[in-house]
């Protein structure tokens, strides 16, 4: 039996390599006000400190975009990780600053806690949960699998392992920001 090339994904590129168009995956893309709000939520967590960069970092909106995209995101998936974000920001020191890559960071713990929150609730539609290896796969070396698992552990303490969202708490999350959603 041949086996096919495992698909590789370039973090520019939006298609896998390799990989025929009658196989792959429709899935419906998030709203881009969605994504924009998320970015801009990320924005507003805490200011980062002057840092000479060592690397290269996607913009913000790009990175969200991309993550979302290859990892078949859903609307109630990036909601629960707009939640914990804002879980977040609400138990951050008063003069915390961030590093240049801190938001980045900040998202992927959301919303790898809100994926493997949502696992095994009646709110998922999909099997396609996020996992530590599958956020390093996606990030593509921007982040190693230590780190994702750091920050992981790190974005739990941060939000004092409080990871329940009923549907009360989704509500009124979509009811407080329905202007920022343009419903």
């Amino acid at each position: 039996m041949i086996q096919q090339p495992t698909p590789s994904y370039n973090f520019t590129v939006t298609r896998a390599h390799n990989v025929p168009a009658q196989t792959k995956l429709h899935t419906a893309t998030l709203p881009s006000i969605l994504i924009d709000f998320t970015a801009m939520t990320l924005c507003d967590l805490m200011p980062a400190r002057p840092v000479t960069r060592r690397r290269s970092l996607p913009e913000l909106v790009f990175f969200v975009q991309k993550i979302t995209h290859l990892a078949q995101i859903n609307a109630r998936t990036l909601l629960v990780a707009l939640i914990y974000l804002q879980r977040a920001k609400s138990n951050l020191p008063k003069r915390a600053a961030g590093g240049d890559d801190t938001n980045h960071r900040m998202f992927l713990g959301a919303l790898l806690l809100a994926s493997k929150f949502l696992k095994n609730s009646a709110w998922t539609t999909t099997t396609n949960t996020l996992s530590n290896r599958r956020i390093y796969e996606i990030c593509g070396g921007l982040f190693s699998l230590e780190d994702v698992c750091q920050l992981e552990r790190a974005f739990l303490k941060l939000i004092q392992y409080n990871c329940w969202v009923d549907d009360q708490t989704l509500n009124n999350f979509v009811q407080l920001h329905r202007a920022d959603f343009s419903l």
